[in-house]
């Protein structure tokens, strides 16, 4: 969650003023790099271009406009503005999308302006060395930065932002996430004497708003007073029972409307994403090879019961029943073997499993977690810890029975207690990994983890696929420091 304070901290005065000196020094530095490159390789095996001579006196003004241009447009996409508790991720995707356009920007001003501000033409595979390099060393200084100032808010050495999240006590409560940066002091709208205190004092640095009737005059008083203090207010764009849909002008036959989209995913962006389906799915299984056999033998020592991947029915698009691939990391005898031609009223794994619901089920409506599960083996408790194994879902993929991100896949059984307006997570390919996936996991509601999809779905952007496909990876880290 992002809050712009008129009070500037410690982090943020490194973050507006070194940060960017840092960087820009360091990217004049690795143009000079990519030209030392070009002068010893073009790059391209077995092909050797000519490669042109460029003097430094007329490199200069290339470097001089590179770094304008990259302070301006940095500047400008917000990157130079962050505070310290903007999620890393969302940083990777600012960073990879502004240099993209610094890339386009700068080549088209470049050679619109050879003989009036250049001399002499700069051989491309500068441009695109020094794009590649600027790129990755603009992410490895923010990472480096994020994993520093983690380290100090845990450790107390700076003091984290205080947040009051206001909320109605005759409605479910909604947790946030909790945040490293970040306390949250959480406080019912009703109590507005204590909120406005907080708010005149001003010891807090923002106020979340879970509340979803904003016109009340409680609220409306604490806004006005969030307001005239320069406190942030802001409520979650994810809200389970708050609509979300994404708005566009467009023509009905003749008539000008605004169209609420439900699916917002292009035809374009379907064959897109289905390219980049298939070339991760093919690589990564191609890589994994070795590894799916270590897995493999270890399934087998642990339970040669069994085979090593477990296949489970699932509900994909348009209500298609097709056959979910895992790592098996449950005792043989405790699978449910429904893919397997085994009746459920004949399967003993079946009836276990659902006196293990009745009895340790921690999730309420369809879905359900067990918690101490006693049919994991052992070397399966790991291999769910970190996700493992899921990995064999890339043939899913490559096949066409799923994508890489968006909403799961859920089991026939599970399906048949939707609500109607649940069935919206049907109209599209079901994926491996997604936003119920990387904001909340198991600790989601039912209804909390299809707002999540729903959103998804109504607001889909390859931005937002970059954002879940790297917040998977700080996921499924985060998962291994965990008891």
């Amino acid at each position: 969650m992002l809050f712009y304070n008129t009070r500037v901290k410690k982090p943020e005065i490194i973050r507006i003023f070194l940060s960017p000196i840092i960087e820009l020094s360091m990217i004049a530095g690795v143009f000079f790099l990519a030209y030392t490159l070009r002068g010893i390789t073009d790059g391209i095996p077995f092909v050797q271009l000519r490669i042109p001579y460029i003097s430094y006196e007329q490199f200069l003004p290339f470097i001089i406009s590179w770094v304008m241009l990259w302070w301006i447009i940095f500047m400008n996409t917000g990157l130079y503005r962050l505070r310290d508790d903007t999620p890393i991720y969302e940083e990777i995707r600012m960073v990879m999308r502004s240099s993209f356009i610094w890339l386009i920007a700068y080549m088209s001003f470049v050679y619109l302006s050879i003989g009036f501000l250049f001399e002499k033409e700069l051989p491309r595979l500068i441009i695109f060395y020094t794009y590649i390099f600027s790129t990755l060393f603009s992410i490895f200084i923010r990472v480096i930065r994020y994993t520093l100032y983690s380290i100090l808010y845990h450790k107390w050495i700076l003091e984290k932002n205080l947040i009051i999240v206001v909320y109605t006590k005759n409605e479910e409560l909604y947790e946030l996430e909790s945040s490293s940066t970040s306390d949250y002091r959480y406080i019912p709208i009703s109590d507005k004497e204590t909120i406005t205190s907080l708010i005149r004092e001003r010891g807090i640095d923002g106020i979340i708003s879970l509340a979803k009737n904003t016109a009340t005059k409680n609220m409306r008083e604490i806004i006005s007073l969030a307001r005239i203090y320069g406190i942030p207010f802001v409520y979650p764009k994810l809200l389970p029972g708050i609509e979300h849909l994404r708005q566009r002008e467009t023509f009905f036959w003749d008539i000008p409307v605004i169209e609420l989209t439900s699916v917002s995913i292009s035809a374009w962006e379907r064959i897109m994403k289905r390219w980049i389906d298939i070339l991760i799915s093919a690589i990564g299984l191609i890589i994994l090879v070795p590894f799916f056999i270590i897995i493999g033998i270890i399934i087998k020592i642990e339970d040669p019961s069994g085979p090593v991947f477990f296949a489970n029915r699932r509900i994909g698009q348009d209500v298609r029943i097709f056959s979910l691939y895992k790592f098996r990391y449950m005792y043989w005898k405790y699978s449910v073997k429904d893919a397997y031609g085994i009746e459920q009223d004949k399967d003993t794994a079946l009836k276990y499993e659902e006196k293990l619901k009745a009895k340790n089920d921690t999730r309420d409506g369809p879905l359900y977690k067990i918690a101490n599960d006693p049919r994991k083996m052992k070397f399966g408790r790991l291999l769910e810890k970190l996700s493992l194994d899921e990995l064999p879902q890339l043939y899913n993929v490559l096949i066409w029975d799923m994508s890489l991100i968006g909403p799961r896949p859920h089991q026939p059984r599970e399906v048949e207690l939707y609500d109607e307006e649940d069935t919206q997570v049907l109209t599209v390919k079901p994926w491996i990994t997604g936003m119920a996936q990387v904001y909340g996991r198991e600790k989601n509601s039912f209804k909390e983890e299809v707002a999540l999809d729903r959103y998804y779905i109504e607001n889909y952007s390859l931005w937002l696929d970059i954002v879940i496909f790297l917040r998977t990876f700080v996921v499924v880290i985060s998962r291994i420091y965990k008891k």
